[in-house]
C-alpha cells in the first residue's frame, strides 16, 4: 500500500504539520474555502465556549467541519474541512418566527484544508487533531493545470454574458470576485481560482460544496468546477428561453385583449345606429340601475347579451343586480378559453336561474286540503289542524310567512310522507333534503368562489329546481346531523329555519341576500335531545306519536293490503300509471302510502300497476291483521307490518301460480317438532283450508299465519320476567315508547349499591334517591310502629320534628306491617347486604326522569320478598319526601303498554290532563289508567292482598278489575 507521503504527492499537495487540540466548528448548510473570508452565525452557547477554549490556548484559529445531513437530525461531520483565522466578531438579534434570538456572526479567513486524525473530545464541543495540507505550487506550471485554469476563466465570462442580469442573480457574487469580463480579475493560484468559482456559485448544493472542498487534486477539482460552471450557464439560458416566451405570449394576450375590447367598443355604436340611439350611453351601463338593454336580434350572436337578457327577467334584487352588473363587465374582458371566464358565467347563470320573484299561487279551499289529508293519512289530528290554520290565515291575510315545522316521532309513523301531502293539498312543489350524515356547513350554505369547484349550497340549488320561492322544502333527519369539534353544521340552520332572519338568506357561493320567508319549512326528526337547544327553538314542534292498534287495523285494511296486492298482481288498479318523477319537485298526483317515511308510496314508487284480476283474489281476515300487528310487528310504525303483509301476498302469487305455496321454511315455526315431508304435509293440509275457492280467492285467516310467516316473534311473557325485585316501567326512545323493566337483587357484603345499565346521570340519581326514601320512610315507619318516640333535634328555632319528612300513610303502613314488626328501627332494613340495581339492554344507553317510581317498586318487592303485580306498568318520578312528579311521552308509554297487553297503568296525577287530548277513547276503554300523588299509592296498588297477580291478556280482551282497598283517582 502507498505510504502517506505517496498519496499527498499524488494529490499534488504536501503535508505541512498536525495539530491537536483543536476547536472544531460544525455548520449545516455552509462550507467554508480556503482564502476566502466567509460569514458564519453561531449562537451566543457556543461563542461563549469558543471564547473560554481560544483564552485557555491562546489561539485564534479553528476548524471548520460541514455536517453530512442537516435534516435527518444526525450529528456526524465530515472528514475534511477548513483550517481558519477567526478576524472578528460581531452579536446582533434575529427573529425566528415570532421571536428575537441573539446570535454572534464571526467573520473567518479560510487557511488550508485540513483532515480529521482523531476526536479528542465530543461533548460539551469537540476538540480534534488534525492534518494541515498545502498545495505544492509547482504543479502550478504543468500544461493541464493550465488548460484547465483557462477552460474555467472562459466558461466564467461565458455565464457573465449570457444575461445582463447576472450581477443580480447567480453570478453576482462572481462577479464581485474578478470583475468584468474587459478587466477581469484572476487569482494566481488555480487552487484558489476552483474554490472561489465553487463558493460563488449559490445555485450550487451543500454536498456539491464539500465534493469540491475534499478533492485535493488540482486538476480534478478544475474539471468539477468547469462542469458545475456549464451546467449554471445552462440554466441561465434556459431561464432566459421561458422569460422570453412568457413576455411574447403576456403582449399576445394583452393585444387580443385590446382588439377584442375595441370590436365590443364597435359593435356597441353599431347597436346604437340600429336603435336609432334610443336609450343613450346610460341605457347601456345601466345608471338608473336597470340592467343594460340589448337588441333581441343580437341574442343568438352574443351569448353574453343573452345573458344579459336572461339576468334581467329575473328581477333580481337591487344588491344582485349591482352584482351581476359588475360581473358582466368582468366578464366581457376575459377570454373564452380562460378559466376564469367558465366560473363568472357559470355564477351568473347560478344568479338567473333563482325564482326571485315566481311563485306558485295556493290553493286556499279549506274543505279541499282537508279532504285530501284525510284521504292521505289517517289519524295525525295536530298536525292536519296546523296546516288548516296556516291555509285559514293565508287565505286572510295573504301574505303570511312560511312556519318552520318540526315532526317529531319514531320510525314509520309517516312523517316524510305527509310532507308531500302537505305540499299536494297546499298546491306547492316539493322537494326534500336528506341531512343525515352531512357534517359540513358547506354542503348547505355553499363553497366560497375562491374554491376550485365551488358550487351553492344544497338549499339555493333546491331553489334553483324548483322555479319559485314559496316551494314546501322537508328537511330530513334533521337530528342526524353530524357534529365534531371541526365541523357543526347545525349553526348554519339556525339562519335559515328564522323566521326573522330568513328573508336575507345568504350563500357563501351567492354572496348576497336571498328571501327564503314565503317557504314553508318541515323538519323531521326522532330524537329531540339531540339537536341544538338554540336550533331547537326556532321550530314548531309537532309530536306524531305512535298509532294504536285499531289505528293499524284501520291503515292495513284501507292503504297497506290493497297497495301490497296491486304490487303482487294479486288486485287489479283502477288508476291509470303513475308517471314516474324525474325530480323531488315534482308532485306525484296519486293515493300516498301513509307509512313510508322515507318516500312516497314505498318500494315501486312511480311504477305502473300490475296487470291483475278486477276483483282481489287475497283476503284477510281482522283477525288475521289483528295478530299480524300484535304477534309479528311491535313497533310505533306500520313498515314491519307492510313487510308482514307483503311476505302473504308473494305466498299467494307462489300458491295461485301453481307452484303450491307450502309453508316451506315458515312453516318451520308452527310445525317445529317435523321435519322434511311430514312438516310439509302438515303445513300443506293446514294451508289448503285458504283455498282457492271456486272463484279463486285466497281467504287467510289468524290460524294460518304461522304456515306462512313463520313463528310468532312477540309473546308476552311479561309474568314470568316478573319475579321477586323486579319492576315493569315504560320509557320513550327515538323509536317509540317501550317496556322498562328494573331488576333489584341484594347478597351478602358491605352494604354497597351498585347500578349498571348504562345509565345516564339522572336515572342514576333517580335509583340512589329511590334507596334513601325506602330507607326514610321504614325508619320512621319503624319507629311509629313500635311506639318509640320520634328523635327532636333542634336546628335554630325549628325541631326536626316541625322539619319535612317523608309522609307515613296508613296505606304504606299496611303494605309494609309484616317487614316492620321485624325489623329494629335502629339498623338499615338492607343491613350489610350490597344492593345490585340492573336495567336490562346493557347496550343501549338510557337516561332521563321516569325511572324514580320504578325501581322504588323493585327496591320494595327485594324487601318485602313479593313480587309486583305483573298486569301494570308504571312511570313518573319521585321525589325525597315521596311525592311523584310528572313526566313526559305519556302517549308513546300507554302506547307501548297496550302492544304488551297490559291492564293497568300507573301515571303521575299531574298528567292527568295530558290523557284527554292524547290517548284515544278507544284506548282508553282497553286500559285502566290510575293517577298517584304520592308512592305510597303506588306501593298499595303493587301490593295489595286483595289484588292477585295474573298473567296480561291481549288488549281485545280487557276486563275490569278488582280495585285496591284505597281510594285512587282512577280513569277508564
Amino acid at each position: 500500500e502507498p505510504s502517506k507521503a505517496e498519496l499527498c504527492r499524488r494529490r499534488g499537495v504536501r503535508q505541512m504539520s498536525v495539530k491537536s487540540d483543536v476547536f472544531i466548528l460544525s455548520l449545516g448548510q455552509q462550507v467554508v474555502f480556503p482564502a476566502i473570508r466567509t460569514s458564519i452565525t453561531i449562537p451566543p452557547q457556543t461563542f461563549t465556549e469558543l471564547v473560554d477554549f481560544c483564552e485557555k490556548h491562546d489561539s485564534t484559529q479553528i476548524g471548520v467541519l460541514t455536517k453530512k445531513s442537516s435534516t435527518s437530525g444526525s450529528d456526524e461531520l465530515h472528514t475534511v474541512g477548513t483550517y481558519c483565522r477567526i478576524a472578528s466578531n460581531a452579536q446582533s438579534t434575529t427573529k425566528v418566527g415570532d421571536k428575537e434570538v441573539s446570535v454572534v456572526t464571526l467573520s473567518v479567513e479560510g487557511q488550508s484544508r485540513f483532515e480529521v486524525q482523531n476526536f479528542q473530545q465530543k461533548t460539551p464541543f469537540p476538540v480534534a487533531t488534525i492534518k494541515l495540507f498545502q498545495e505544492k505550487s509547482d504543479t502550478w506550471q504543468s500544461d493541464k493545470v493550465k488548460a484547465m485554469t483557462q477552460l474555467v476563466q472562459q466558461s466564467l465570462m461565458e455565464l457573465f454574458n449570457e444575461s445582463p442580469q447576472a450581477a443580480a442573480g447567480q453570478g453576482g457574487f462572481l462577479r464581485n470576485l474578478f470583475g468584468t469580463s474587459k478587466r477581469a480579475r484572476w487569482p494566481a493560484s488555480p487552487s484558489v481560482l476552483a474554490d472561489m468559482v465553487a463558493a460563488g456559485l449559490t445555485q450550487l448544493s451543500v454536498r456539491e460544496k464539500q465534493q469540491v472542498l475534499q478533492t485535493f487534486d488540482v486538476v480534478t477539482r478544475l474539471e468539477m468546477v468547469v462542469d458545475l460552471v456549464k451546467k449554471a450557464v445552462e440554466v441561465q439560458r434556459l431561464s432566459k428561453e421561458i422569460s422570453s416566451k412568457m413576455k411574447t405570449r403576456s403582449e399576445d394576450e394583452l393585444r387580443e385583449t385590446v382588439l377584442r375590447r375595441q370590436l365590443h367598443e364597435l359593435q356597441r355604436e353599431m347597436r346604437k345606429l340600429k336603435s336609432g340611439g334610443k336609450g343613450g350611453e346610460g341605457a347601456e351601463d345601466g345608471e338608473d340601475g336597470e340592467l343594460p338593454a340589448e337588441d333581441e336580434e343580437e341574442e343568438e350572436e352574443d351569448e353574453i347579451s343573452a345573458l344579459r337578457d336572461t339576468l334581467k327577467k329575473a328581477q333580481l334584487s337591487p344588491e344582485a343586480q349591482k352584482i351581476a352588473q359588475r360581473e358582466l363587465r368582468r366578464l366581457q374582458n376575459i377570454q373564452p378559453q380562460h378559466p376564469e371566464y367558465t366560473i363568472s358565467r357559470t355564477y351568473l347563470e347560478a344568479l338567473a336561474a333563482l325564482p326571485w320573484a315566481e311563485s306558485s299561487k295556493d290553493d286556499l279551499e279549506l274543505n279541499v286540503a282537508s279532504d285530501m289529508l284525510e284521504k292521505d293519512h289517517y289519524g295525525l289530528e295536530k298536525v292536519k289542524r296546523r296546516i288548516l290554520e296556516f291555509l285559514a290565515v293565508q287565505k286572510m291575510r295573504g301574505d303570511m310567512k312560511g312556519p318552520i315545522l318540526c315532526l317529531h316521532g319514531p320510525p314509520g309513523v309517516g312523517k316524510t310522507s305527509l310532507g308531500r301531502s302537505i305540499a299536494k293539498a297546499l298546491g306547492r312543489k316539493f322537494h326534500r333534503i336528506a341531512l343525515g350524515g352531512v357534517r359540513d356547513e358547506a354542503e348547505l350554505r355553499g363553497h366560497r368562489r375562491t374554491y376550485i369547484g365551488s358550487m351553492p349550497g344544497s338549499i339555493i340549488q333546491a331553489m334553483i329546481s324548483m322555479k319559485v320561492n314559496n316551494p314546501v322544502i322537508l328537511l330530513d333527519e334533521i337530528d342526524k346531523l353530524t357534529r365534531n369539534a371541526q365541523f357543526n353544521p347545525s349553526g348554519a340552520m339556525l339562519e335559515l329555519l328564522d323566521p326573522e332572519q330568513n328573508n336575507s338568506f345568504k350563500d357563501h357561493y351567492l354572496n348576497t341576500p336571498f328571501d327564503m320567508s314565503q317557504v314553508l319549512f318541515l323538519c323531521t326528526c326522532n330524537d329531540l335531545s339531540s339537536i341544538d337547544r338554540p336550533l331547537l327553538d326556532r321550530m314548531e314542534v309537532i309530536d306524531l306519536s305512535g298509532y294504536t292498534v285499531e289505528e293499524k287495523m284501520h291503515i292495513a285494511t284501507t292503504h297497506l293490503l290493497p297497495k301490497q296486492r296491486k304490487m303482487h298482481a294479486l288486485e287489479r288498479s283502477d288508476e291509470p300509471p303513475t308517471p314516474t318523477p324525474q325530480s323531488d319537485d315534482q308532485v306525484v298526483e296519486a293515493p300516498l302510502a301513509l307509512v313510508e317515511d322515507g318516500g312516497m308510496m314505498g318500494p315501486g314508487a312511480g311504477q305502473p300497476p300490475a296487470a291483475g284480476p278486477e276483483k282481489p283474489v287475497l283476503v284477510l281476515s281482522k283477525a288475521a291483521i289483528t295478530d299480524l300487528i300484535t304477534k309479528w310487528t311491535m313497533e310505533s310504525g306500520v313498515r314491519s307490518l307492510e313487510r308482514r303483509l307483503a311476505q302473504v301476498c308473494r305466498w299467494a302469487a307462489l300458491r295461485l301460480a301453481g307452484a303450491g305455496g307450502g309453508g316451506g321454511s315458515a312453516a318451520g315455526g308452527a310445525v317445529g317438532a317435523f321435519t322434511g315431508a311430514e312438516a310439509e304435509k302438515l303445513a300443506e293440509a293446514a294451508l289448503a283450508q285458504c283455498g282457492p275457492d271456486a272463484e279463486g280467492r285466497l281467504v287467510v285467516d289468524a290460524h294460518h299465519l304461522p304456515h306462512i310467516v313463520g313463528a310468532e316473534m312477540f309473546e308476552p311473557d311479561l309474568a314470568e320476567r316478573l319475579t321477586v325485585g323486579v319492576a315493569m316501567g315504560l320509557g320513550v326512545t327515538a323509536v317509540g315508547g317501550q317496556l322498562l323493566f328494573v331488576e333489584a337483587t341484594r347478597g351478602k357484603g358491605s352494604g354497597r349499591l351498585t347500578v349498571t345499565g348504562q345509565l345516564g346521570e339522572v336515572m342514576r340519581e333517580s335509583v340512589i334517591t329511590a334507596m334513601s326514601l325506602l330507607r326514610s320512610k321504614i325508619y320512621y315507619a319503624s319507629l311509629a310502629a313500635n311506639g318509640e318516640a320520634r328523635p327532636v333535634v333542634r336546628v335554630g328555632p325549628y325541631s326536626a320534628s316541625a322539619m319535612p319528612r317523608p309522609i307515613e300513610s296508613d296505606k304504606f303502613q299496611e303494605v309494609f306491617q309484616p317487614f316492620l314488626s321485624q325489623t329494629d328501627a335502629t339498623k338499615d332494613p338492607f343491613g350489610n347486604d350490597d344492593v345490585h340495581v340492573h336495567f336490562p339492554a346493557g347496550a343501549i344507553p338510557k337516561d332521563g326522569p321516569s325511572a324514580g317510581v320504578t325501581t322504588t317498586l323493585a327496591l320494595a318487592s327485594l324487601l318485602l320478598n313479593r313480587p309486583v303485580r305483573s298486569d301494570t306498568a308504571v312511570t313518573g318520578e319521585i321525589t325525597l319526601r315521596g311525592h311523584v312528579l310528572p313526566v313526559g311521552g305519556i302517549r308513546d308509554k300507554v302506547l307501548a303498554a297496550h302492544r304488551a297487553g297490559i291492564r293497568h297503568v300507573l301515571l303521575p296525577f299531574a298528567n292527568q290532563r295530558h290523557v284527554k287530548d292524547d290517548i284515544p277513547p278507544a284506548l282508553q276503554g282497553e286500559i285502566e289508567l290510575h293517577f298517584v300523588k304520592h308512592i305510597d299509592e303506588a306501593l298499595a296498588w303493587a301490593f295489595a292482598d286483595n289484588v292477585k297477580s295474573w298473567a296480561p291478556q291481549p288488549a281485545s280482551s280487557a276486563r275490569p278489575s278488582a280495585a285496591p282497598g284505597f281510594t285512587m283517582l282512577s280513569k277508564l
